[in-house]
């Protein structure tokens, strides 16, 4: 998937990152901006964008980029 898909600029947004910083693999073990309150934002920013309501096992479980994708295709949302 592209680098500067949606969800991407979205997470780099939320970080205060440059999109070329955002990859598959950030997330709060990677990446020092991605703290437990900026977490809650790119939850509220992803439903937000994304016309969902994500549970609050699926908000414990996003640990990266790549688990928002992975959470987006699940319910059929195009990134």
């Amino acid at each position: 998937m592209s680098m500067s898909s949606r969800l991407v600029r979205l997470v780099a947004d939320v970080l205060e990152l440059p999109v070329d910083q955002v990859d598959a693999q950030t997330g709060p073990a990677t990446t020092a901006a991605w703290v437990s309150l900026r977490h809650l934002q790119i939850v509220a920013a992803v439903e937000d964008a994304y016309r969902i309501s994500l549970t609050p096992r699926e908000i414990r479980t996003v640990r990266s980029v790549a688990d928002l994708r992975t959470l987006l295709a699940q319910r059929g949302v195009p990134e």
